[in-house]
């Protein structure tokens, strides 16, 4: 049995670090993952409860800028904390970095749920979604140090799969709780805002069981020197590094001009039950998780890049297809949705191998606060284009950006890795 475990883990490219910071992406996603999906609806809900009622089948102007605010300001807040999770994770260690940040995360579901407003959820939200940027830098320099690099494809795509299952359970939980607080409650809004506090509450629980857990088994490793400066780090990116995140930029606006949209688009323009809209989010994730594995094996032997390639595509198709498809066949979309996962982990290994071991930690953080700043003003953008010329224009205009971002890839991308 001893030997079956070995062998699996061996497999699975996994050891005790890096199945602590496993369980601690699964307990801090579950709960990210039991409200973040509906915030938006959330939102909607809190304004119209306290302004007149708007027309059924329609989102009001205040509410498409509110939720566009809310993007920026986590893009902006996310950005921080990605550039400085590496400067922290470099300084303090894996451990004592991912502690810090589950703390924050904690205190701002506190926040959440003393002060149910608007501005003050808006605050506690980006104290709570800031553990994830905070904590990437922390991933990647632990598969890194402790993954033999032939395998750390398939280490990320375990990774993933710890970060996608809670994508899968968490929304169903969250629209069948969504649901049945609106058929108690005295009217819909009244019930999504109650709702979204029980489900808040469960994630508040679920952080605090994940801090006990690193505390108390994750290993300490030797912090090392600090590196160069931050400039020199992005100056120092390989080719291939910088002509990837010019096309991760261009298919992030693709996603972020209607991410934040989806839900209400979904639940209060097309009038699909809240409880549907949560099982095509579980869908969505489901299909993406079904792929890390096989994927994970198979750029050992094809390479990383022909599924990071197909990342961008299916990045770009998602919007255009919701649009088209009937609410019969919705779940098609979300399938697409969920196969721009495919090449993930195989993004993920590609940047780690491009970035040198002794600034890692940093360069991963400055890469991904340098992508997020970049497709900061898309929600504005999306919110705009829906007032201006309707939901479905928003998604259209979606798309072309995701064609852009995947012809960049293909022209420069591949062209450095096959040099």
């Amino acid at each position: 049995m001893a030997n079956r475990a070995r062998s699996l883990a061996a497999f699975l490219a996994l050891n005790r670090t890096v199945a602590v910071v496993l369980l601690a992406v699964l307990f801090f996603g579950l709960g990210e993952q039991l409200w973040e999906p509906f915030l938006s609806v959330y939102l909607a809900a809190v304004r119209q409860l306290k302004d007149e009622a708007v027309a059924a089948g329609t989102v009001s102007a205040r509410v498409l800028w509110t939720v566009a605010a809310y993007s920026v300001l986590r893009n902006l807040f996310e950005a921080v904390c990605y550039v400085g999770g590496g400067q922290v994770t470099a300084r303090l260690g894996d451990r004592g970095s991912l502690l810090l940040f589950g703390v924050l995360s904690v205190a701002g579901y506190l926040l959440f749920l003393v002060a149910p407003s608007p501005a003050v959820t808006i605050v506690a939200v980006l104290c709570i979604l800031g553990w994830e940027p905070l904590s990437v830098p922390v991933t990647f320099t632990t598969v890194g140090a402790t993954v033999q690099a032939k395998n750390q494809g398939m280490a990320f795509a375990l990774q993933s799969i710890q970060k996608r299952l809670p994508k899968v359970v968490g929304p169903l939980v969250a629209g069948a709780v969504l649901g049945w607080a609106e058929r108690v409650a005295t009217s819909k809004e009244a019930g999504r805002v109650a709702g979204m506090q029980y489900l808040v509450l469960l994630a508040l629980g679920l952080g605090v069981a994940s801090l006990v857990l690193q505390y108390a088994y994750m290993p300490h490793r030797q912090v090392p020197p600090p590196g160069p400066p931050a400039r020199a780090i992005v100056r120092g990116f390989h080719p291939a590094v910088k002509s990837l995140l010019l096309a991760d930029v261009l298919t992030r606006w693709c996603d972020h001009l209607v991410r934040e949209f989806v839900a209400l688009y979904l639940v209060v323009v097309r009038q699909v039950p809240i409880e549907t809209v949560g099982v095509l989010m579980a869908v969505q994730h489901l299909t993406a998780l079904l792929t890390y594995l096989p994927v994970g094996r198979m750029t050992r032997e094809t390479g990383l890049a022909p599924f990071v390639g197909l990342t961008f595509v299916f990045f770009a198709l998602f919007p255009l297809v919701l649009v088209l498809v009937p609410n019969s066949m919705l779940l098609v979309a979300f399938v697409v949705y969920g196969l721009r996962e495919i090449g993930e982990p195989a993004r993920k290994a590609l940047i780690t191998t491009h970035v040198a071991e002794e600034v890692r930690a940093r360069g991963v953080g400055l890469y991904w606060g340098l992508r997020t700043i970049g497709m900061c003003p898309a929600a504005l953008v999306g919110a705009g284009t829906w007032i201006a010329f309707g939901p479905a224009a928003a998604f259209v205009t979606a798309f072309a950006m995701g064609v852009l971002g995947a012809g960049v890839f293909y022209v420069l991308v591949r062209r450095f890795l096959r040099a």
